[in-house]
């Protein structure tokens, strides 16, 4: 009997609409950046004693990375809902998984690889972004609402 092997996930390139702060459409497909995790749009953390509206300022970080720029995505998974998948995406010749865990804005999902975990310690080392006060990771922030599973099924990880 013969296998056939899965089709192979293909590239997606184009002017990206930045959803969240891990979240991109290119080409009429809907991408989550591989391997990190952001805060949500409406979660809040605290700096200087005061809230911010951190996943607002995840979204604003990644909108400055892809601004007048079109973006690749290199398939990696396959999302769990319909038409998304999770993919390693770069504009202007850096890649916007990385330079989010970089930017402290997002923060490494070891569910899903290891990848982006030094970024990440860099990151908070030099507490740059989220680094700079307090917060609660996005899947824990998920968690602790109702119906806490996120939309796009990444669960990030268990810290």
């Amino acid at each position: 009997m013969l296998a056939l092997a899965a089709p192979a996930l293909a590239d997606i390139s184009g002017s990206p609409r930045v959803i969240d702060g891990r979240t991109l459409e290119v080409a009429g497909q809907r991408i989550r950046l591989f391997g990190i995790d952001a805060p949500e749009l409406d979660q809040v953390c605290r700096h200087g004693g005061r809230d911010y509206q951190c996943g607002r300022v995840a979204r604003a970080a990644l909108w400055d990375l892809v601004a007048g720029l079109d973006v690749r995505c290199a398939a990696e998974t396959e999302e769990p809902t319909a038409g998304s998948i999770a993919a390693t995406c770069t504009a202007g010749g850096f890649s916007l998984n990385e330079s989010m865990v970089h930017g402290g804005w997002a923060l490494a999902d070891r569910g899903a690889t290891d990848r982006y975990v030094a970024t990440e310690t860099d990151a908070r080392d030099a507490r740059r972004g989220l680094w700079k006060g307090e917060f609660e990771p996005p899947w824990t922030w998920r968690r602790a609402r109702a119906g806490s599973e996120p939309a796009n099924g990444a669960g990030g990880d268990s810290r």
